[in-house]
């Protein structure tokens, strides 16, 4: 018999399913029961099952004295405990000096002069034509950042689940959806699964145009607020070692892979034991190969095969102020940042805005006559030349 295998973030956050053999989960962090099971399924006896991905945080019951369980910690994950700090405020305080505090209250000030922003959570009602066009332009924001950095991203692997199990999730309010505009376009997007209250970090994509308004960290923030106005007491991050966790997050926990076994057959507990065995070994192969630094190499290997299987390169450009003389002289053409053609001049153009502190609806767009490659942004205070350099 082969052995049966779970993904635990599938079964409990993902479906909402049964769990097998356990009785009931309770999350160590926040004291509290997050889930109860029904009496023991049928599992034959020489039955062995592993469950992964099994957080560290949660304490299991198993539902009859037959089972062994055994534990083997897999990898880590990070988290903020909400709990521990009187709102966001003192979360920030507590972890940010004044200085990077002030920072991120002028990130947010300066892309809300900017642009015609607003903010949006979707949790417990969603129109289904406003959840497709949403998931729709999620989808779009996360294959354009990938293919800008030429890596491949696991969560388009798996698109088809997402997008079938978040809209019951958002509707039963276990799951949030939280954008931010710029006018009625997304520009931010962040699907949270919601369990036991802990918020799990799901999936998030931003409009790379508006990347130099650092709008991760104003969506976090904002994310925060809401999290202390729904008494959620954990904020998962999950697993994946980015610059953002570590920058963001005060505590760290391991995924676990849990091994079930009869222990009473004699069949299922060699089996049990062996598979355990070989689990940790695994492991512990994988701790070393990460001292020696051999997980970084596969990685730019695999991001140095999907960088040849693409094509497109980005278009590369350089950014500076000018005179008014020097923008005269050229002989400029006006024209319309919102058609289709010149949707290739937001980023630049947006990256003038950050750095002069000027706002969208106050610049001009402007192409030069002479050079095809060059175009200008004039403003109120200032004008740039954004001149596109050739490959």
């Amino acid at each position: 018999m082969k052995t049966k295998k779970f993904d635990m973030l599938s079964i409990f956050l993902e479906n909402r399913e049964a769990l097998p053999h356990y009785k009931t989960l309770s999350n160590v962090i926040s004291n509290r029961n997050v889930y109860i099971g029904n009496t023991s399924e049928n599992v034959e006896n020489s039955q062995v099952t592993c469950i992964y991905d099994f957080p560290g945080y949660l304490k299991a019951t198993i539902d009859s004295k037959n089972w062994q369980v055994n534990t083997i910690n897999s990898f880590k994950g990070s988290m903020i405990v909400l709990k521990n700090y009187d709102g966001v405020e003192g979360y920030l305080k507590q972890n940010f000096s004044s200085k990077r505090r002030s920072k991120f209250r002028t990130y947010q000030k300066r892309l809300e002069n900017t642009f015609n922003i607003s903010y949006k959570t979707y949790c417990g009602h969603i129109e289904t034509d406003e959840y497709e066009a949403l998931f729709k332009m999620f989808r779009e924001l996360i294959e354009r950042r990938f293919e800008e950095k030429k890596m491949k991203n696991y969560d388009l692997t798996r698109w088809d689940v997402y997008h079938k199990i978040a809209f019951p999730l958002i509707q039963n309010k276990e799951a949030a959806l939280f954008v931010i505009y710029h006018d009625d376009k997304p520009i931010s997007m962040c699907l949270n699964l919601i369990r036991g209250h802990v918020i799990y970090g799901y999936i998030r994509a931003y409009d790379i145009d508006y990347s130099k308004f650092y709008i991760g960290f104003i969506d976090f923030i904002k994310q925060l607020h809401w999290c202390y106005e729904n008494d959620i007491q954990v904020f998962d991050l999950l697993k994946g070692s980015y610059a953002y966790k570590a920058y963001l997050t005060d505590d760290e926990y391991y995924f676990q892979r849990h091994v079930i076994f009869n222990k009473n057959s004699v069949f299922s507990k060699i089996r049990g034991t062996l598979l355990s065995f070989r689990i940790k070994s695994f492991y512990k192969l994988v701790a070393l190969l990460k001292k020696c630094r051999v997980d970084k190499l596969y990685h730019a290997y695999l991001n140095f095969r999907y960088r040849n299987i693409t094509t497109e390169k980005p278009r590369t450009y350089a950014l500076r102020k000018i005179s008014h003389e020097a923008f005269s002289s050229n002989s400029p053409i006006k024209i319309e940042l919102i058609l289709p053609q010149y949707t290739f001049l937001k980023r630049p153009v947006y990256d003038f805005l950050y750095k002069s502190q000027e706002s969208l609806k106050h610049i001009e767009v402007f192409k030069s006559s002479i050079d095809t490659n060059t175009f200008y942004v004039k403003g109120i205070e200032a004008t740039g030349e954004i001149r596109f350099l050739k490959s």
